[in-house]
């Protein structure tokens, strides 16, 4: 037999295996196709219904409901009438006035509609003179301070020392809360740590957001709305 045939033959035995092979294994795939297909006997046993627990082990996108106060964490903006809830539209003017992006949006989920806030542990009020927020409501949820003849007040600061520089040094290193607060006199310091006057703090945040030190010396602490 000649070399060329002899290589023939041998992929052709080869090729003729794997033929076989693949028909044997297609009929195998069409026997149990067959038989996953014939309906299967109900069990009489009772199926165990997973608990709320279980639940949430298996479905960890699931979140319960839970009742939670709204916005205890968040202010309202400058000048928010005693009935802004019932006032604003989520219209949002008042959120793209403002000069610094100091608003945003929050969603009542049971609503489904928008009240605009703003954190001043996270970002400040910065106490613009001529209040654009409040100028450009269209429906009065924010009212002029001279009318309503109301102060800003979102909360009061309070000095967290243990995270003060000037606590860590041991000297009067930083004063930055005193030079950056609007009002004058509010912050004072006993020896080196700086202390705030709860009567005239308007919880804007300007100290927080300028405090050098992290994590932050100063917390605005929230009023109850």
């Amino acid at each position: 037999m000649k070399r060329k045939d002899l290589f023939r033959e041998g992929f052709k035995s080869v090729f003729q295996f794997t033929f076989n092979k693949a028909d044997e294994l297609t009929e195998a795939i069409k026997e149990v196709w067959e038989e996953e297909k014939k309906p299967k006997p109900k069990s009489k046993k009772k199926e165990k219904r997973p608990s709320d627990k279980e639940k949430s082990v298996l479905n960890p996108t699931s979140v319960r409901k839970r009742k939670t106060r709204m916005f205890q964490t968040l202010s309202l903006p400058p000048g928010a009438s005693p009935n802004f809830f019932s006032l604003c539209t989520g219209c949002n003017e008042c959120i793209f006035a403002c000069p610094y992006a100091v608003l945003f949006p929050v969603t009542v989920q049971e609503s489904g509609k928008n009240f605009p806030h703003f954190d001043p542990n996270a970002k400040a009020c910065h106490m613009c003179t001529d209040w654009p927020c409040i100028s450009v409501c269209p429906e009065e949820a924010l009212l002029p301070y001279e009318l309503s003849g109301e102060k800003p007040n979102f909360g009061k600061a309070k000095a967290i020392t243990e995270h003060c520089i000037n606590e860590k040094t041991g000297e009067s290193t930083c004063n930055v809360c005193l030079v950056t607060c609007p009002i004058e006199k509010t912050v004072k310091f006993k020896g080196n740590l700086p202390i705030f006057n709860t009567s005239s703090c308007t919880g804007c945040g300007l100290c927080v957001e300028s405090c050098p030190s992290f994590p932050k010396a100063i917390q605005i602490k929230f009023k109850k709305q």
